[in-house]
């Protein structure tokens, strides 16, 4: 499969197998899923897409080392990447609809 095909089967497989697991988990609020087109030294013809998972977590962080294992394990198995864990804390989070209203304001 051409480079952007087999980035797009990927990402349908993490997004539609693996993340609605883990949504599920308790002490998960959310997460958002970002992706961008990577291309090595510039080259249009090698461009792959990555993908950023970021859960939210209420609280029960003591867990989630087991649980990262698992999710990382899961998407090597359906995607056949390496994913690698970092931990953020968060500072601020503001949504806005498109009137400019807060939906979420969250310090």
């Amino acid at each position: 499969l051409p480079s952007r095909r087999r980035s797009r089967v990927r990402w349908l497989s993490i997004t539609n197998e693996v993340i609605p697991q883990f949504s599920a988990i308790p002490h998960v609020l959310g997460y958002v899923v970002l992706q961008s087109d990577v291309s090595p030294a510039h080259r249009d013809a090698d461009v792959e897409s990555e993908l950023t998972v970021m859960a939210f977590w209420s609280d029960g962080l003591a867990d989630s080392d087991a649980t990262t294992k698992q999710f990382i394990g899961q998407v090597n198995r359906v995607a056949g990447t390496n994913p690698v864990r970092k931990t953020f804390d968060l500072l601020q989070v503001v949504w806005r609809d498109d009137n400019g209203g807060e939906l979420a304001n969250v310090p």
